[in-house]
C-alpha cells in the first residue's frame, strides 16, 4: 500500500517537471518568432526605390527681401514715413524671440508650466545709530569774501583758431558775418598830404568759424556827397588763410585812384572837397555786406 502511494507521488512530480520544461521551451520559441517577421505575413514595404523626378522642386527658391514690403505699403497709400515705420515694426517683430509651447502629455492633460519659486532674501536690518545730542555753541562770524575786480577787456584783433575752415555748400553752419578788424590808409585821414591817390595799406578781415569764406572785397569813394565811385578789382589778398572763397583771417590792400574807378571815369577833385572812403566785404553764406565806418578826407590838392 505504501509502495503504490510513493510511486504515484513520483509520477506526479515527474509530470509537473515535464510540463514546466515544455512551457519554458514554448515561451522561448514564441518570443523568438515574434521578434522577426511573420513567415506568413504580407510584405508591407515597397520593393521600388523612391522617384521624385515628377516633382518640380529641383529649382532653388529665390530669397525675398523685406524691403519689397515698403513698396507694397506705399502702393496701399501709406506715406513714406508711415511705410518706413511699419517696415521697422515688422522687422523688429521678426527679430523678437517667439515664446515656446509646452507639449501636452499622452493622456490629454493640460500642459505643465513650471512656476518659478521666489525665494525672498531677508533685507539687512539697519543698526540704529546713536542720536547726537544738540550742543549749543556760540555762533561764529564768517568773514565775507572780498570782491575781486574783474579784468578789463583790451580791444584787439581776434585770433583765428584752428585751421582753414571747410566751405559748406549752402553755408548752413556759417551763421556769423565777417568782421572788419582794422583799416589802415595812407595818407591817413583827414589830410591827403597833397596826393591824388589813396593807398589801402591794411584791410584786416576776420570771418569766425565755421566759415564758408568771403566772396568780394570792394572799396568806394564819394566826393562832396555825390554818387559812389566803386573799385572792384583794386583790392587784393595780401596775407592770410585763403580757403578758395576769398579768405578766413586775411589782410587785403591796394591803391585807389578816385579819378579812375572800376565803374567808369569820373570828374576831377578840387581842393576843399570832402572825400569819403569806405571798404566793404561780402559773406558767402548769406550774401550780407559788412561795411567799414566812413573815413573822411578834407582834400587839399587839385586832381584832374
Amino acid at each position: 500500500m505504501k509502495d503504490s502511494g510513493r510511486r504515484w507521488l513520483i509520477a506526479a512530480v515527474a509530470l509537473f517537471v515535464f510540463l514546466l520544461v515544455g512551457w519554458v521551451l514554448l515561451a522561448l520559441q514564441l518570443n523568438t518568432a515574434l521578434a522577426g517577421p511573420l513567415p506568413f505575413g504580407p510584405g508591407l514595404m515597397s520593393k521600388l526605390s523612391a522617384d521624385y523626378g515628377a516633382d518640380e522642386g529641383g529649382r532653388s527658391v529665390a530669397l525675398i527681401s523685406l524691403s519689397i514690403l515698403g513698396d507694397a505699403m506705399q502702393a496701399l497709400g501709406l506715406s513714406e514715413d508711415e511705410a518706413a515705420a511699419a517696415h521697422e515694426s515688422l522687422d523688429e517683430a521678426m527679430r523678437s524671440p517667439v515664446p515656446t509651447a509646452t507639449a501636452m502629455d499622452f493622456e490629454g492633460a493640460a500642459p505643465f508650466t513650471a512656476t518659478p519659486t521666489v525665494t525672498r532674501t531677508p533685507l539687512p536690518t539697519d543698526t540704529p545709530t546713536a542720536t547726537p545730542t544738540n550742543t549749543h555753541r556760540p555762533p561764529t562770524r564768517t568773514p565775507e569774501p572780498t570782491k575781486t575786480p574783474k579784468p578789463t577787456k583790451t580791444p584787439g584783433a581776434p585770433t583765428a583758431t584752428g585751421g582753414a575752415p571747410t566751405a559748406t555748400s549752402a553755408g548752413a553752419m556759417d551763421e556769423d558775418d565777417p568782421e572788419i578788424v582794422d583799416v589802415v590808409l595812407d595818407p591817413s585821414p583827414p589830410d591827403n598830404d597833397g596826393q591824388c591817390t589813396i593807398q589801402v595799406v591794411d584791410f584786416h578781415v576776420y570771418d569766425p568759424p565755421v566759415s564758408s569764406g568771403i566772396a568780394d572785397v570792394w572799396a568806394r569813394i564819394k566826393v562832396d556827397g555825390g554818387s559812389w565811385r566803386y573799385f572792384y578789382d583794386d583790392i587784393a589778398l595780401l596775407t592770410g588763410v585763403d580757403d578758395g572763397f576769398g579768405g578766413y583771417d586775411a589782410h587785403y590792400g591796394g591803391t585807389l585812384d578816385p579819378l579812375n574807378p572800376d565803374d567808369g571815369p569820373d570828374s576831377s577833385i578840387e581842393s576843399g572837397d570832402e572825400v569819403t572812403v569806405e571798404l566793404k566785404v561780402k559773406d558767402v553764406a548769406n550774401g550780407n555786406w559788412v561795411i567799414s565806418s566812413p573815413m573822411d578826407y578834407s582834400w587839399d590838392s587839385e586832381c584832374e
